[in-house]
């Protein structure tokens, strides 16, 4: 006699092979890689490194350890993936690139090192903005209009220091307008250039011309609008030969959603809004008595 339950077994295998199937390729959909990205020279974490697609919509961060996790799923396969932060120039890496290796090892930019240890006490105070002067609330953050889905703007001022002058950098203060919805953590950079070089308004520069002033990554939280103070452990020298030093907001996380902006003044010729875009171009607008609300303390020798 046939088996009753020899069709039933069948059928039930069948259908329970099919939740299997649908489990397997969710998995593989949602397959986490890994990568690590160190400096070259040194062999040490890049922290705070901005990852995003080029002409697309991923874009995410690595972390303290240099550690970036994401699914294989949001990153199609010929993707070109710009990377950049403090200590690297931007760089472009093919996605194949990143999957093929565990970790990835870029070259560090030049940084200023300081020629002797300095007394403070014996030196001048030189302040560039007026922090105890009016300052003019902005309605919106500055965003970019047109540009390619990963394109976005970076709160960026151009400072002009005095030439033929030994300065060494103090403290920062900025105002943060009342758009501010919410914390930010930001990783502040200091870009210096040889005053060789034209800055000409609206012209852009490669970052690779530029040096790091900052001897290691700065991140700052913002609670609150109103003036910040950044301060350093030393005063930070600044190259013999820089005219000019851009100071570069990059907001971390999902900071571009914190309505950051900074306030305007009209105080100073000696500070600009410049801009540094995707791809490491980086440069000052055309120049304006309105200014982005900072002050800038310098010690000079």
């Amino acid at each position: 006699m046939k088996n009753p339950f020899w069709c039933l077994i069948p059928s039930v295998n069948k259908w329970l092979i099919v939740p299997f199937l649908l489990i397997f390729v969710q998995s593989y959909g949602q397959e986490k890689n890994t990568t690590y990205f160190y400096s070259s020279n040194e062999r040490m974490p890049l922290s705070y490194l901005r990852v995003q697609v080029e002409g697309g919509s991923f874009m995410d961060f690595t972390n303290l350890t240099g550690k970036l996790e994401y699914l294989k799923k949001e990153i199609p396969e010929n993707s070109l993936i710009n990377i950049s932060g403090y200590g690297i120039n931007d760089t472009l890496l093919s996605i194949k690139q990143i999957w093929d290796l565990d970790t990835i090892f870029l070259k560090t930019k030049d940084f200023v090192l300081p020629e002797f240890a300095i007394n403070s006490t014996l030196l001048s105070e030189l302040k560039i903005g007026d922090a105890s002067a009016g300052i003019r609330e902005v309605s919106n953050p500055i965003t970019l209009y047109g540009g390619s889905e990963d394109e976005f703007y970076r709160y960026t001022i151009r400072v002009k220091t005095p030439k033929k002058k030994q300065l060494h950098l103090d403290e920062i203060k900025f105002h943060i307008s009342q758009n501010l919805k919410e914390k930010v953590n930001v990783s502040l950079r200091i870009l210096a250039v040889d005053n060789s070089k034209n800055l000409r308004p609206g012209k852009n520069n490669s970052i690779s011309e530029f040096v790091e002033v900052l001897r290691e990554i700065k991140i700052v939280s913002i609670d609150n609008p109103g003036w910040n103070t950044v301060g350093f452990n030393e005063p930070i020298p600044l190259p013999k030969n820089a005219a000019n030093i851009f100071i570069v907001f990059d907001l971390l996380g999902d900071g571009e959603k914190s309505g950051f902006s900074l306030s305007d003044q009209t105080v100073t010729k000696n500070i600009d809004l410049g801009f540094y875009i995707t791809g490491g171009i980086i440069g000052v607008f055309e120049s304006s008595p309105i200014h982005p609300a900072v002050e800038v303390t310098f010690l000079i020798e």
